[in-house]
């Protein structure tokens, strides 16, 4: 009886197999990024699969590499016949957002906003966005 020599996991996937990998990663998969100072670089990963991460001294850089993790992590659950998780459903958002505030608050946004020439609603958002 041969024996069938272990995969080794530094040649290129079958060819089936990066073809399945590159028709699954054609779904929503959503990509999250940030700078780390600790590690003094940008660290993209895909939240829907666990060790999918990638770093880069710019951000387009990590996420060309969380690109190629993240291929090569498919076909390694592929290959080992493990579950390929599915992406988390993205929300949708419609933009509206009603908010309560003391009337003294209320006031000195509608009196900014005047002497500014723009509405309260896009001071608010000019705002919120400031401090986010």
């Amino acid at each position: 009886m041969a024996v069938k020599p272990p995969h080794d996991p530094y040649a290129p996937a079958p060819a089936e197999i990066a073809a399945q990998a590159r028709e699954i990663l054609q779904r929503p998969y959503r990509k999250m990024i940030q700078w780390s100072v600790e590690d003094g670089a940008f660290l993209a990963w895909v939240p829907d699969l666990p060790g999918c991460m990638a770093d880069g001294e710019t951000d387009a850089e990590a996420l060309r590499e969380v690109e190629v993790v993240t291929q090569a992590w498919v076909e390694s659950m592929l290959m080992h016949g493990d579950p390929v998780p599915e992406p988390t459903p993205i929300l949708e958002y419609s933009g509206k957002l009603l908010v309560r505030m003391p009337k003294t608050l209320h006031q000195r946004l509608i009196e900014r906003a005047e002497l500014e020439g723009v509405s309260a609603n896009q001071l608010a958002v000019a705002l919120l966005a400031k401090g986010l």
